[in-house]
């Protein structure tokens, strides 16, 4: 992708039902449910199967729990009770705890949605178990969705389970984040539990329902076998939720372009159109790179320290490798003819995550899927720096994850890969929602 942008063209649009939208997730504050930094116990209620057995402690700013071995597969756990969240329609739930260590293959880290009504000892609801060996998103005692002997780093990372009601269903999608690697993605999966009997790797689906509804945050320690270890181990520190509703900020059903700011080099050239339910960007060869763009001026939007914000659409179809469509946050005061700001772009060729013009934290040359499916760029405030998260989802495959990258900008200079981070410094603030179709080149293709 070339400084400036041949008929480049793709649509854009989103996907409830036959619906097609455009989609903001709305800055959700982190919830810090625990720093555990006072060192002192409070509002979790315990369990073990045995009185005194294993309970976690607090200490060192950290949440311990040590299980002397019994000679039987045993868990314990706590539940945090000071709120509860609402898996339904339209919202995420998402639990993350970093896990400072976990000893040895059968000590499983589990971090858990426990719904209302339901007791622990049956583990029934959605859990996110990890060891040094193996990896299950489980929904119950011996109900697993995803059952994986994978060994993977089990220190200094973070846990990472999130809940997404849609319709009847819950999307839950599951993650391990290497802290150690600025939150690089070491493993991820994503399932579906619809309101049917789903297929599990594991076990029945009985009862089927899945866990819409309020529950709460917990955390365990599972002891497998009980006879493979001199003790069994995890350690947790720093748990939080986001909790975020998404918004429609345009869902091209009524084809008539409404609030968004045309932008073009070459006056009336590749404007998109807002037709059949879609949005279109159609760019001519011209023989150089350039490109067209439009902002979303009906809602401002903001990257605040301690806040998500979600960017998302569908891209229906992208036309070859030097058509790039780009998911872009605009910020306040800058111009798009730079690109200055966010942007997460794609052809069927490469994957750039940039910050400019020839500014890229990422660009690889990656073949990959490039019709129906979700572009999706989080950003994060923490401190001074933004955490920019972007992911590519497969529409024909539940929304599975198909790419995956993290970076951080900082309030320093950074090492990019392509191009000089100057003028350093996040763009934390102010900015609005923008799409632009991008030419690379503009002599490989007929538009």
């Amino acid at each position: 992708m070339n400084t400036y942008p041949h008929r480049t063209r793709f649509f854009l649009a989103s996907a409830l039902l036959a619906g097609l939208c455009l989609m903001l997730a709305p800055p959700a504050a982190a919830r810090v449910v625990d720093d555990f930094n006072d060192n002192t116990k409070t509002a979790w209620q315990d369990f073990t199967f045995i009185p005194g057995f294993g309970l976690p402690t607090e200490h060192n700013g950290q949440f311990d729990f040590t299980l002397p071995p019994v000679g039987q597969s045993i868990f314990t756990g706590s539940v945090k009770t000071t709120e509860t969240f609402t898996i339904q329609d339209g919202r995420t739930v998402e639990l993350r705890v970093d896990l400072v260590t976990g000893y040895g293959g059968d000590s499983f880290a589990v971090l858990f949605f426990l719904p209302q009504g339901e007791s622990i000892s049956s583990l029934t609801g959605y859990g996110f178990a990890k060891s040094t060996t193996d990896i299950l998103i489980t929904k119950g005692i011996s109900k697993y969705f995803v059952n994986e002997a994978t060994p993977l780093k089990n220190d200094n990372i973070t846990l990472v389970l999130s809940l997404t009601g849609k319709g009847t269903s819950v999307i839950i999608n599951a993650k391990a984040l290497d802290k150690d690697a600025n939150d690089a993605v070491l493993w991820e999966r994503t399932v579906v539990d619809t309101a049917g009997a789903d297929i599990l790797a594991d076990g029945t689906d009985s009862p089927a329902a899945p866990f819409l509804g309020q529950g709460n945050f917990g955390l365990l320690c599972y002891q497998d076998d009980g006879k493979t270890q001199d003790y069994y181990q995890v350690v947790y520190d720093n748990a939080e939720v986001f909790v975020t509703d998404a918004t429609v900020l345009d869902d091209f059903n009524d084809n008539t372009k409404t609030a968004w700011q045309d932008f073009t080099f070459i006056p009336g050239f590749g404007l998109p159109v807002e037709q059949n339910g879609q949005f279109e960007f159609t760019l001519a060869a011209v023989g150089q790179s350039i490109f067209t763009g439009s902002v979303k001026t009906s809602k401002d939007l903001e990257i605040v320290d301690g806040e998500r914000l979600e960017l998302r659409v569908d891209l229906v179809t992208g036309y070859g490798g030097d058509s790039f469509p780009v998911l872009f946050f605009l910020p306040k005061g800058e111009s798009i003819s730079s690109l200055t700001g966010y942007g997460f772009a794609k052809s069927t060729t490469d994957i750039l995550i940039t910050k400019g013009i020839s500014k890229y934290f990422v660009n690889e040359s990656t073949a990959l899927k490039n019709d129906n499916i979700t572009l999706v760029m989080s950003l994060t405030g923490k401190g001074t720096s933004v955490i920019i998260n972007a992911k590519v989802l497969d529409k024909d495959a539940n929304d599975a994850v198909i790419w995956e990258r993290t970076v951080v900008d900082t309030a320093g200079a950074d090492i990019l890969a392509d191009g000089t981070d100057s003028p350093a410094g996040a763009f934390l603030g102010k900015g609005n929602f923008g799409l632009l179709c991008y030419e690379d080149d503009g002599k490989t293709q007929d538009y």
